[in-house]
Order: structure tokens, then sequence, then C-alpha cells
């Protein structure tokens, strides 16, 4: 997953391992810290494979990374890549669109429709566990109050799901008036 955000980071100018940190941690979570026995391990094999080259910047006495031409290309086959549906999910798309620079608009709208299309599944499963809640809400009294809490909790990630949709549409409809439906 940090290959694709390194090199999309790289291919718009060079950065020390300090710089690449900071960016990943505020980029995948807000204040989040990137350790070096995180980044440093993705760098160097990054680096044996010959996708970033990394030299001695004397003035800061830091390791400076560039993007290499086929790191240009790995770059592309990762955007081009299908995202998986896990945990990193949201993350690898907001990757993806952070190097939406590279793309043709149609491969653009590709990539915005796939995640359209997650995040309708998403509301589909807040929908079932909705009407879970609920019913054991009329099963369980006594625990009326953790089901309501519940509901509450699904009604949030809903109302995230609706906002991430509509950033959706609006992208779409930039690259080209795109009507999406749901």
């Amino acid at each position: 997953m940090y290959d694709l955000l390194i090199l999309s980071l790289l291919s718009s100018r060079s950065m020390s391992g300090y710089k690449l940190a900071t960016v990943l941690g505020s980029t995948v979570v807000p204040r989040r810290k990137i350790s070096n026995g995180v980044l440093y391990p993705v760098l160097n094999r990054m680096e044996k494979a010959g996708y970033i080259e990394g030299y001695d910047c004397h003035s800061r006495n830091a390791k400076v990374f560039d993007i290499t031409d086929a790191g240009q290309d790995y770059l592309l086959d990762l955007i081009n890549k299908p995202v998986g549906q896990d945990g990193n999910r949201d993350n690898a798309y907001y990757f993806k669109f952070r190097s939406f620079s590279y793309l043709e608009n149609d491969k653009k709208a590709e990539i915005l429709t796939d995640y359209r299309n997650a995040v309708l599944t998403d509301k589909n499963i807040y929908a079932e566990l909705v009407q879970h809640y609920q019913d054991e809400t009329k099963d369980h009294p006594d625990r009326e109050d953790f089901y309501q809490w519940g509901l509450k909790t699904i009604e949030m990630k809903n109302q995230i799901a609706d906002t991430k949709i509509a950033w959706i549409d609006s992208r779409l409809q930039e690259l080209g008036g795109k009507e999406t439906h749901e």
C-alpha cells in the first residue's frame, strides 16, 4: 500500500525519508507517526527493485529519494491494480486519487466508479445491520441501550458513506458530466 503513495509523492519531487514519513502519516491517518521501522524497509526494498534511487544530501545529512523510470512504470501498474476490499481499501483509493494527474479521464472515472460501488456495498451492509439491531432491540428489550448505540454508530457510518458518494459524484461530473444513480 505504501508503494503507491511513495511513488506518487516522489513523482512530483525528491523527498527525504523524514518528509516521506511525515506525509505518509498525515495521509493514512492524521497525526499518525510512521516509524522508521516501517518506512525504511519499504524504501530499501523499492530501492533494491530499482523503483527509487536514494542519495546522500550533505547539506541536511539526510538521504533523499527520487523515482526512476522503472518506478514510474510500477506506479502506473499500482494505479491500475484492483483495490482489495479490506481494512486498507479507503487508503488505497485515497492514494490512487493522489496519483490521478497521471491518468486519462476515463481511467479516473473507472477508479471513482469502482470506489462508489464499494461504498454502496457498505451502505447495503449498514442497512442489513440496522434491521438486525432493530430486531434485536425488540427481542432483547433489556439490552435496548446497547442496540440503540449500535444503531447510532451505523447512522454515523452511513452519513460518512453518503459524503463519500457525494464527493465521488462531484468528481465524476467534473470529468465529463457522468450521471450516477443509486
